[in-house]
């Protein structure tokens, strides 16, 4: 009896003093309705380092055009993108790096975070991105400057046809729009010196030609 209660107490000991880390934190994360996509705590800060532990992640999904991917070290989640509502995960977060995005928009809606004992890393902001707006549609229609000045540039497309997409295609940057797809894209390209086409694949002579000095 009396080593049936010494393993008993010394169990319980054990049980009081093993460490809980950030077991059951609260974190939110917020996609659309515009094309923004955010990660905060239980105090509403954004999410740049967290405690390794367990912590429940509640995603307010406001858009059928996006949706919430978050990846890194043991955790795959997502909403789907014709998904609109709240969905809540259970995810445990370790030493690492994870990226949240909007699988649709990865290149403009994206964010990241670490965990455990891998810290942020301070990181020279990117040169501004100039506006460009490129746009297929209505009709047979197709409309994109013939040149622009090598860069950075953030990329609205317009696409108003389900007969046809946007295609642009050069060194370093292939990016479409899909045919059937009408409807607003946005992306951030690095475009370098030379020709860049933007084309529909439907009708392959819907082209236009895009020279970059």
């Amino acid at each position: 009896m009396r080593v049936a209660l010494l393993a008993i107490a010394i169990a319980a000991c054990l049980v009081a003093v093993a460490p809980t880390g950030a077991d059951n934190g609260q974190l939110v994360g917020t996609v659309g309705p515009g094309f923004g996509i955010f990660l905060k705590d239980s105090s509403g800060a954004a999410v740049t380092h967290l405690d390794a532990g367990t912590y429940t992640l509640l995603v307010h999904d406001l858009s059928e055009e996006h949706n919430f991917h978050l990846t890194g070290p043991g955790v795959d989640v997502a909403t789907d993108v014709a998904f609109t509502g709240d969905q809540t995960f259970t995810i445990t977060v370790t030493n690492g790096t994870y990226n949240y995005v909007c699988d649709v928009h990865s290149s403009t809606m994206h964010g990241r975070f670490t965990g455990g004992t891998t810290l942020p890393t301070t990181t020279t902001p990117a040169p501004a991105a100039k506006p460009l707006t490129l746009r297929v549609g209505p009709g047979r229609t197709l409309s994109a400057p013939t040149r622009l000045v090598k860069g950075r540039y953030a990329i609205t497309v317009r696409d108003a046809t389900a007969a046809d997409n946007l295609h642009l295609k050069g060194a370093g940057v292939d990016r479409k729009t899909g045919v059937a797809f009408k409807g607003a894209a946005r992306w951030t390209v690095t475009l370098k010196s030379g020709s860049y086409r933007v084309f529909s694949d439907a009708h392959r002579t819907l082209t236009r030609t895009i020279r970059v000095s």
